[in-house]
């Protein structure tokens, strides 16, 4: 098997405040904060901590512990293992680094990890004889790849998912950890089961999946949707087609279906004409989960 979703290398440099129980001091710290595709180092005065992606054992976006309640209102945190030796940090959150500990590192960590899947495992709610396969896994830009042996590989986009759920689950021969995803394939639901090979990379694939699926549940939730545009994007995502998207929702009246399209494209429902008509992940997202609510 080819090795797969090998990510561009990247890095970046910005201020940063931080606190971490690898070091001595037990305060929050003014430094720079370096990151690459080894991993992470933080710079505070004469303290230095160094964390390898290879020591990564979850990321995490969201509130501090009480403890730094008062100095930081929101954080990227990550625990790792150095040595074996459980530690933490916490980084102030700053929008201009987030698509790095929201994509970027776990695009590091986990592309080209081994894994078993049962795809379509479910089909339309019912069982099929989906094989336990070998595959290596890539995140891509708002999508994931399960690329096998032999076989064309099978992609997910992100705004396909309606539902995420780990646990455990007989893959192959054994019972092991796994993540289910259920997703909309041709208006069809389907569930697949992922069990990466090594736990460490698991609990970060299922942590990646569930921070992309409740970003874009929370921007739908944010948004005023109306009705017209649930029904645009509903109407393009099952026809592929924008006259006659238009027939069925306006009658063919340009003006008023012009007026609702630029609505969707303010809410981030849709792409912008001179880019292509389309939808983007989050437009799909809301189509697949009134289509999987119809569906169940």
């Amino acid at each position: 098997m080819s090795a797969v979703g090998n990510s561009t290398d990247f890095t970046a440099s910005f201020q940063t405040r931080f606190y971490s129980n690898a070091i001595r001091r037990s305060d929050v710290q003014n430094g720079v904060c370096e990151i690459d595709s080894d991993g992470i180092s933080l710079r505070a005065g004469s303290q230095a901590l160094d964390i390898s992606l290879d020591d990564v054992r979850d990321l995490t976006v969201g509130s501090p512990p009480e403890k730094l309640s008062d100095d930081l209102d929101r954080v990227f945190g990550i625990k790792f293992t150095p040595g074996g030796n459980p530690r933490i940090c916490f980084l102030e959150y700053d929008p201009e680094h987030a698509d790095i500990f929201e994509y970027h590192l776990f695009a590091e960590i986990i592309n080209g990890a081994d894994g078993l899947v049962e795809l379509a495992a479910q089909r339309g709610g019912q069982q099929t004889d989906a094989d336990t396969e070998r595959v290596e896994v890539a995140i891509e830009p708002e999508r994931v790849v399960f690329e096998r042996d032999a076989a064309p590989s099978k992609p997910i986009a992100l705004g396909e998912i309606v539902n995420i759920k780990s646990g455990k689950r007989t893959i192959g021969e054994s019972k092991r950890d796994a993540i289910k995803v259920d997703y909309m394939k041709s208006q069809t639901r389907i569930t697949s089961y992922l069990s990466l090979i090594e736990p460490r990379l698991q609990h970060l694939f299922n942590r990646y999946l569930r921070t992309e699926y409740a970003e874009l549940e929370a921007e739908i939730d944010a948004t005023d949707v109306s009705e017209a545009e649930t029904q645009l994007v509903i109407g393009y995502y099952t026809t592929q087609n924008l006259k006659q998207t238009m027939q069925a929702l306006t009658d063919g009246n340009t003006s008023e279906f012009e007026s609702i399209y630029e609505d969707a494209l303010e809410h981030g429902l849709v792409t912008h004409p001179d880019d292509g008509v389309g939808l983007t992940q989050k437009g799909k997202m809301l189509a697949n989960t009134e289509l999987a609510t119809v569906n169940t």
